[in-house]
């Protein structure tokens, strides 16, 4: 969607045969038609991958947002837990990033992520310690609902409006809230219900984080 900048959190790029390796490890989870969308966070910038199902184009397509965690972290949040105003201009800035793109979300698709910022939060708002424990005892991927996630938003936010007792239920760190803030946000406004999550992917599938 917009000119790449240099981002190495984001590397490498996808093939379409790492997409027939990651509907294997879906599973049941997705059907044929199905387009697979996967969102990374970067420093400088986020990635959205999409590729589509059968008669569509299996080959990955990647676009970039100009929104990643020293925007949020360090620009807004001024590296703490953010204030109700630095809530409110964070909200503001992922809209602005995020709203652009939905029109480009297909309407059958299988939202994931392997992205370690979103891992967390998920981890925190499921209650489990270990992911990657849980998909092997279940034999299924993890979920994290949206509902999920505006509990933990909303959590955060009462904290926002009273940042001199934070919440014992949230971990204090800025990178965390600005994780959460960008799933929020992506969750409602490209209309997902869910994402699942892939607590390990093996290489060439697994990005490194910069």
């Amino acid at each position: 969607m917009l000119t790449p900048c240099a981002d190495d959190a984001l590397e490498p790029q996808l093939s379409a045969a790492d997409m027939v390796s990651l509907r294997t490890l879906l599973g049941d989870a997705i059907q044929a038609h199905q387009a697979i969308a996967m969102l990374d966070i970067g420093d400088k910038r986020c990635r959205l991958m999409i590729s589509e199902g059968e008669n569509g184009h299996p080959q990955p397509v990647f676009h970039h947002l100009q929104l990643g965690m020293d925007l949020l972290v360090t620009r807004t949040f001024k590296q703490h837990m953010p204030s109700e105003a630095q809530l409110e201009q964070g909200i503001m800035l992922v809209e602005d990033a995020v709203m652009p793109v939905a029109r480009l979300i297909p309407s059958s698709n299988v939202f994931v992520t392997h992205d370690p910022y979103l891992l967390d939060v998920a981890q925190h708002a499921l209650g489990i310690r270990d992911l990657q424990a849980a998909w092997q005892s279940s034999g299924r991927l993890p979920v994290l609902s949206r509902e999920a996630i505006e509990a933990q938003f909303d959590l955060l936010a009462r904290q926002a409006s009273h940042p001199h007792a934070p919440s014992g239920d949230l971990p204090q760190s800025p990178r965390w809230a600005a994780a959460l803030l960008i799933l929020r946000e992506v969750l409602h406004h490209w209309q997902l219900g869910a994402v699942r999550l892939l607590p390990h992917l093996p290489i060439p599938l697994q990005s490194p984080k910069g």
